[in-house]
């Protein structure tokens, strides 16, 4: 499933959330220089696991002093290689049904080889990438944000090669008129870098291509000039500190109220933006 419109998932912490006393909260004027993706993904060892489909999530995170800082929004996916199982489409099966509606629309059912009108529309064969869920801050919607770091972890991931596909809206389908346009709204975005329908709901985007790399530069210019006035707050979680965000307006809104000067917040530096 590719949504933009949901919201991150929020784990539960041990203990109810503390605004910290000492830390009051500061506001930072940020662009998508200041955002940085995280991935992390598993890999069993054990002999008898079956790595044909490799999972991958990817965080998007605004920057901090050591690295990536307080996540926004999160993109799930899958990096499927047909020659490391048996049958692909039956470990699609295995693992949900909305990979398996992908999974059987690009490769053979019987016999889990891609589909030989699809190889051939592809420059260079590989591995398949497939966008599972992308995730954003509701208050960073609107902006063709989400899609345009998901383009850029998918030419991480994709490695110029094979075919990257998803399904742009929710799979469960009917009659409601809303639901239609919510897909067609969702592909219109995920077109902006190159997708384009294949078949039974499914978009697909060739990284062999100059495609993905001409549409991400065209983003990255759209984007560079966009700011968003982001509040942070320090909240204590058991023994830790975590910085979570209280506010995103664009700069062009009724500013946030300026906090009390302070040099540094949880390894932050805090200069005023003009």
């Amino acid at each position: 499933m590719t949504d933009l419109n949901s919201t991150p998932t929020v784990v539960p912490a041990q203990a109810p959330a503390q605004p910290r006393r000492d830390c009051p909260p500061f506001v930072e004027c940020l662009g998508i220089d200041d955002m940085v993706l995280t991935y992390s993904s598993e890999h069993g060892i054990d002999p008898w696991h079956e790595d044909g489909v490799q999972h991958w999530d990817v965080g998007m995170h605004f920057k901090e002093d050591a690295g990536a800082g307080t996540s926004f929004g999160s993109i799930r996916s899958c990096v499927a290689d047909q020659y490391r199982v048996a049958n692909l489409v039956d470990s699609f099966d295995n693992l949900s049904s909305d990979l398996y509606r992908i999974g059987k629309t690009l490769y053979e059912p019987e016999t889990g080889d891609l589909r030989d009108d699809l190889r051939d529309l592809l420059a260079l064969p590989g591995k398949t990438t497939i966008v599972d869920e992308v995730t954003i801050d509701r208050r960073l919607r609107g902006h063709g944000l989400g899609v345009y770091l998901t383009g850029m972890a998918l030419d991480y991931l994709s490695h110029g090669a094979g075919v990257i596909a998803l399904f742009p809206g929710p799979l469960e389908r009917d009659d409601d008129t809303h639901y239609e346009q919510a897909c067609a709204n969702l592909a219109r975005a995920w077109s902006r870098i190159g997708f384009e329908p294949y078949d039974d709901g499914t978009w697909i985007l060739d990284p062999g291509l100059t495609t993905l790399d001409d549409a991400l530069r065209r983003e990255r210019e759209r984007l560079q000039q966009r700011r968003w006035n982001v509040t942070f707050c320090a909240e204590e979680r058991g023994p830790w500190t975590h910085s979570t965000i209280s506010a995103i307006t664009m700069p062009k809104s009724d500013p946030h109220p300026l906090p009390p000067p302070v040099q540094r917040h949880l390894g932050r530096d805090h200069h005023p933006h003009h």
